[in-house]
């Protein structure tokens, strides 16, 4: 695919969707560096480190997937005789997906995760320099889900980019 040689409404619509992409997943690969250098660096900045992860879900990352989901659907509808392989419907069922995990699992665990730091630090865990585990297993659980979510992302990007059976 070559750029086009005009400026026409698809070509606006492909724009938005890839920036909508940057923009709604590119900050995703940024949490586990960030949450290592918090926990590093002051543990009393965990709970607003939580509220930020998902303040950043819901105000960034929810808005921009639902902007690739819809210009996806009006591109694949817009060259519907292009509909050659899955490559359309499983990126679209990829952000399905993301979305369901953004809202019925990362951003309930955030706050979970903000509560029980809160709950620790009351309990003197910055002083002792260590979580409890109530708050380690959250952890756990929030990196392994978000490690699929990464890979999810990046199979949709693969998808995208080379257009199997298309």
């Amino acid at each position: 695919m070559s750029a086009p040689d005009h400026l026409d409404f698809y070509a606006v619509v492909l724009f938005l969707h890839i920036a909508a992409a940057v923009v709604a997943f590119g900050s995703t690969f940024a949490f586990p560096i960030i949450d290592a250098v918090v926990r590093r660096g002051d543990p009393r900045a965990l709970p607003i480190w939580h509220e930020a992860e998902n303040a950043i879900g819901m105000r960034l990352i929810t808005p921009g997937a639902i902007v690739v989901l819809l210009t996806g659907i009006y591109m694949a509808l817009d060259r519907w005789d292009d509909f050659g392989g899955v490559w359309y419907s499983a990126a679209g069922v990829i952000v399905v997906i993301l979305l369901g995990l953004g809202h019925g699992f990362f951003a309930p665990n955030a706050r979970r995760m903000a509560d029980q730091a809160r709950t620790d630090l009351a309990a003197g865990a910055a002083e002792s320099g260590r979580m409890s585990a109530e708050y380690e297993a959250l952890g756990k659980r929030t990196a392994m889900v978000g490690m699929l979510a990464s890979l999810l992302v990046l199979t949709a990007l693969f998808l995208m980019v080379v257009k199997p059976g298309a």
